[in-house]
This record gives structure tokens, sequence and C-alpha cells, in this order.
């Protein structure tokens, strides 16, 4: 509907020119006399009319024609510009694949860290423990040592 719309707006101007010529204004007849005079003044009206008629189509089809011609490149226009959307968008896509891959990656290298740090705080736990207990044990030894060199 819409590719139409050009088409009837160039043809609008010349609508009064068809609907004009198509009714020639005929002569007016007096009384019922219709002299070869007469006949021939309408003929040559006619004539007149059917040659106007004639040049105003050849108008518009040219402009149907240029309309015509207008819209087939703006078909092959809207096509190309699609296309190049498509290959955007296959693009995009691709990106986005590509970004999820590295979230998953990324994730999962989270995850060992987090296991490695977890291994760390319980190997930090025991080692307190055993630093606790070996500081207990010194200060067991040391005070054993001072009690022995006591005198008696």
């Amino acid at each position: 509907m819409a590719a139409w719309l050009p088409v009837l707006k160039a043809a609008l101007p010349y609508v009064s020119n068809i609907v004009a010529a198509a009714l020639p204004v005929f002569t007016s007849r007096r009384g019922q006399d219709a002299t070869g005079d007469l006949v021939g003044r309408q003929i040559a009206e006619l004539q007149a009319a059917v040659t106007s008629n004639a040049e105003t189509m050849k108008g518009l089809a040219a402009q149907l024609e240029q309309t015509l011609s207008a819209i087939a490149t703006g078909e092959t226009d809207q096509t190309q510009r699609l296309a190049t959307l498509q290959e955007a968008l296959a693009r995009c896509d691709s990106t986005a694949n590509l970004a999820q891959a590295q979230v998953t990656r990324l994730e999962s290298v989270a995850a060992a860290l987090q296991a490695r740090v977890d291994g760390f705080e319980q190997l930090g736990e025991g080692t307190r423990r055993r630093d606790t207990t070996v500081a207990t044990i010194a200060v067991v030894a040391l005070i054993v040592a001072v009690l022995a060199l006591l005198p008696r």
C-alpha cells in the first residue's frame, strides 16, 4: 500500500486534466440544427481532447516509470542494509559466545583460587597450632632448665 503512495501523489495533478479531456465540452446546439460545420467543430474538439489525453498519459507513464525505478532502488538499498545488519548481528552473537566462554573460564579459575585459599587457611591453622605447641614445649623446657640450674 505504501509503495503506491508516490504514484498516487504523482498522478493527482493530472486527474483534473484527464477528466476535463475525457468529457469534452461540445459546442451548444441551437435547436435541432445539426449542420456539417457543427459536426466538424465537434470532431476537432474530440481530436484535441484525444491528443491532450495522449500527452498527459505519456507524462504520467514517465512519472510512473521513475517512481517504480525509485522503488526498485529503495528495495535494493533496504536489502543491502538488511544484509549488513544480519552480518553485524552474527558478529555480535559470536562476540557474546566468546564472552560467555571467557566468563565460564574465569569462574573455574575463581573456584580453583578459592580452593587454594581454603587450603592455605587450613594449613595456616595447623601451622599456628604447631607453633603454639612448640612455643609451649620451649617454655616448659626453659622452666625445667632454670629449675635444674637452681641450687638445691
